[in-house]
């Protein structure tokens, strides 16, 4: 068996990665920051580094560390795109609008933010549709995660009880695109995942696989 199997022994060793790792990552995402050309393209709770992009996160492992919650390291204008992919769900909240904040101060105008995360009033409308969207794609999805899907009311409690998601705050297209238009983005229109008005923002979208359990938005400085 591996040991890393085992939930007790897979938290003791991500702390001690997260220990050493963060202060690394801190002065990675510096010294990045630092030379990077203006303006930049910035990826917020990214796994995969992309050429051209500043990908950052929080995770014991990342190269780039940023908490996009609280004040950002860059001076006003400097970044051309914003992309959150599956990250704003997991934080409340008044942290999303210290986020969605700093990125309008952050953007050039004319800068696009593009945000995936879950869609509540989707979860809902499949709820409501009853017995024949357990079986759906959505509830499909979820059971290839190992999670409970035996009744419509699974395919809301899902979105809200796992993945960490009860720490953070859950969104439709219209609460989202109030709260961007709050930070003074206007604009805010919902788009079909891996699609953009911005060629840079095509295609980088991850979990198409979910039956629309998803939604982009984007929104422009």
């Amino acid at each position: 068996m591996n040991p890393l199997d085992n939930p007790r022994i897979r938290t003791v060793v991500r702390s001690a990665v997260l220990a050493v790792n963060t202060p690394l990552a801190r002065r990675r995402a510096a010294s990045a920051v630092a030379d990077l050309p203006r303006p930049i393209k910035l990826e917020i709770g990214g796994l995969t580094q992309r050429p051209g992009w500043l990908i950052t996160n929080v995770n014991a492992t990342t190269r780039h560390y940023l908490d996009a919650t609280a004040p950002w390291p860059f001076e006003d204008g400097s970044l051309e795109l914003v992309y959150a992919d599956n990250m704003i769900e997991h934080v409340p909240l008044e942290a999303g609008r210290v986020m969605f904040a700093e990125a309008f101060r952050c953007l050039r105008p004319g800068g696009v933010i593009r945000l995936v995360t879950p869609d509540l009033r989707k979860h809902v409308e499949l709820y409501l549709a009853g017995a024949p969207s357990v079986d759906g794609e959505v509830g499909t999805f979820y059971r290839s995660l190992g999670l409970t899907v035996a009744h419509p009311v699974d395919l809301v409690r899902v979105p809200i009880a796992s993945f960490g998601h009860h720490t953070g705050y859950l969104y439709d297209v219209a609460t989202l695109s109030a709260e961007l238009e709050r930070a003074g983005f206007t604009g805010a229109k919902e788009w079909d995942l891996s699609e953009s008005s911005h060629p840079a923002l095509r295609d980088l979208d991850k979990r198409t696989d979910e039956g629309g359990a998803q939604m982009a938005v984007e929104a422009t400085r």
